[in-house]
């Protein structure tokens, strides 16, 4: 691609086009693999080598990579072994193919309530200050309020985790409700999706189907998706009360998510692979390119990019092995 001249170092041309060094690559690879083994619980610890010498256990080296970053091993995971979800003692009610006219019909649709129904509107949010979870609960057609709360979830939580538990800790506090008729609403369509998905593997979507079908076990139970930020007073109500538990001193323990590993896995990837470069990138590339390389880089790769003769005289002129008299020199393929 890049037209590069054999003799070319491998790292400068992984930092011109900004691609990670293989090792670094491999080893955050092999970090994500060991942490979804140890989320399984299937992680297994190989033994020493009987013998002195220089030789790594596979897991000591795994170590050595996640020992600094931010992860409590022995704290619950979010990803799970894959099971069936063949229970599912509540219905539920999407846009499907009209979302246009769902979304216009749903004032009406919860004006039409009867009034012996109770009606839960939940909601998650995510901000710079935390991640909160929200829910009000009410009957006679929202003119009742029965309950209300806001909590806080561990901030590497995410906003689906978030959603997923306002709808877990309402359902917890109807338990004690028998033979009614309740409408849990919500704005996370993914949590819907999730929930009557015939495969899951997520410990989040587990509790909170545990907690949705012992509620529907006893009671008429139906999970709504209504629309965010609409105007429609539940919804509203919810979001002010997630957005209250983002602040919230009452933390609820939840799993750590994948996701959040491997944001950390990623990141100790990218500080590697930028102090490789800091310490042995090439002299003469590090001066063409200048203090501000990432600009520089930016626009090569965006402006030379589909134009391969010029792409590859400048990565030539910015490593300095070109066909030029002193790279042939240092080569001994020039006398001058």
């Amino acid at each position: 691609m890049t037209g590069a001249m054999p003799s070319t170092p491998h790292i400068s041309l992984n930092h011109i086009t900004q691609i990670t060094d293989v090792i670094f690559y491999l080893q955050g690879e092999a970090a994500k693999g060991s942490e979804r083994l140890r989320a399984y619980g299937s992680l297994s610890l190989e033994k020493p080598p009987l013998q002195r010498g220089t030789i790594k256990a596979h897991t000591t080296i795994n170590d050595d990579f996640m020992k600094d970053l931010d992860i409590p091993l022995n704290s619950e995971r979010d990803l799970t072994i894959p099971a069936l979800n063949l229970e599912q003692n509540f219905t539920t009610t999407t846009p499907g193919d009209y979302p246009d006219i769902y979304k216009n019909q749903l004032q009406q649709s919860i004006d039409n309530t009867p009034s012996d129904t109770i009606t839960c509107y939940t909601d998650g949010s995510k901000t710079d200050e935390g991640c909160g979870a929200g829910y009000i609960i009410t009957t006679d057609n929202n003119n009742t309020i029965i309950h209300e709360e806001s909590h806080r979830l561990p901030n590497c939580c995410t906003v689906f985790q978030a959603e997923l538990s306002a709808i877990t800790e309402a359902c917890n506090h109807l338990i004690t409700h028998t033979n009614k008729h309740i409408i849990i609403w919500t704005d996370s369509l993914s949590s819907i999706q999730a929930l009557t998905t015939l495969n899951n593997n997520s410990r989040t979507v587990a509790n909170c189907l545990n907690s949705l079908n012992h509620l529907g076990a006893n009671n008429n139970l139906e999970l709504r998706w209504i629309a965010a930020h609409t105007g429609l007073w539940g919804n509203e109500k919810a979001d002010e009360l997630a957005k209250l538990g983002t602040t919230s001193n009452l933390i609820h323990k939840r799993p750590v998510p994948q996701s959040h590993i491997n944001n950390y896995i990623n990141n100790k990837v990218i500080q590697l692979n930028n102090e490789h470069w800091t310490n042995n990138g090439p002299k003469h590339t590090k001066m063409i390119l200048g203090r501000n390389s990432g600009k520089t880089i930016n626009n090569i790769n965006s402006s030379l990019i589909n134009n391969r003769k010029d792409y590859r005289t400048a990565v030539q002129l910015i490593t300095g092995h070109c066909g030029l008299n002193k790279h042939l020199f240092n080569m001994r393929k020039s006398d001058t």
